[in-house]
């Protein structure tokens, strides 16, 4: 499933954090990584000094049982990875988060909005915060729209490599205009909550369902921190209206306002699930 993971290396990463990451990759079952760094253009004594460092790294990654390979190629860095990423045929793209302001992202763009917006894989956002330290995956938080992300969300939340123990799914609505209406709405979402937390029960120790009102991305932050989560999983919708397209999707704000690290599936990813899925999808 996320057996292969393009890695995209700033060199500007914290040693000790980017080591907590490669750890961490290990509870989606990660066994292969490909490193790649990407200058806009260099010369023979830069390329030098890169490979020792990525050469570095790679030895360091080894050291998780990880599978490294590295490489240095110039060019735009999203259009870049993702070329490496489809000739190496990874399952996902992995980054390191460096924050910056969400204002400032909006304003002059960001090299990891531009990813996440341009990849047709999964994103996963490590972003170490001042939350968590551990490379351990226990609590995941499933931010769901009951749209149409669940389909492409659900076979990674399932598979059996995926090791977090308990999951809590949350649906963020919005308040009908009258009581009867507000009642009829509610109920429809927890139904479909519970339809949701039926599928994943074999998956985990434990699965909530979580149901409140608001900003999405507000209340996503906001019951991330309530359940102290490792991990936020959200879909992303190829359908983008205008103020998402200024300031950027939901998942895109995640990795500016959580200080968590977020998983990002895109609604049309394709996933082959073993015989024992097929039935969830």
């Amino acid at each position: 499933m996320l057996q292969r993971a393009a890695v995209k290396i700033s060199l500007k990463e914290p040693r000790k954090k980017l080591m907590e990451m490669f750890g961490f990759l290990g509870n989606f079952g990660t066994r292969e990584i490909h490193l790649i760094h990407v200058p806009p253009k260099i010369n023979a004594q830069q390329q030098a000094d890169i490979e020792q460092k990525l050469e570095k790294i790679s030895k360091d990654a080894g050291n998780f049982g990880l599978n490294v390979q590295t490489h240095i190629r110039c060019g735009h860095v999203p259009v870049v990875l993702n070329e490496i990423a489809e000739e190496k045929k990874t399952d996902y793209t992995a980054l390191y988060w460096l924050s910056r302001s969400l204002f400032r992202t909006a304003l002059f763009g960001h090299i990891e909005s531009d990813i996440l917006r341009l990849s047709n894989l999964p994103v996963f956002i490590y972003n170490p915060g001042l939350f968590k330290s551990t490379n351990g995956l226990e609590e995941v938080m499933y931010a769901t729209d009951l749209k149409n992300t669940d389909a492409a969300v659900l076979p990674y939340l399932v598979d059996r490599r995926f090791t977090a123990r308990r999951l809590y799914i949350l649906h963020v609505g919005e308040r009908a205009p009258d009581p009867d209406t507000e009642e009829m709405r509610r109920k429809r979402v927890l139904d479909s909550l519970d339809r949701l937390a039926r599928a994943c029960s074999h998956a985990y120790d434990s699965v909530q369902p979580v149901e409140t009102i608001g900003a999405p991305h507000k209340q996503i932050v906001k019951q991330a921190a309530l359940q102290n989560v490792d991990l936020i999983v959200v879909g992303k919708s190829e359908k983008h209206d205008p103020l998402s397209q200024m300031v950027g999707s939901t998942a895109e704000i995640l990795p500016h306002r959580s200080g968590r690290s977020v998983f990002i599936i895109p609604s049309l990813c394709e996933f082959s699930a073993p015989e024992n899925q097929q039935g969830l999808q």
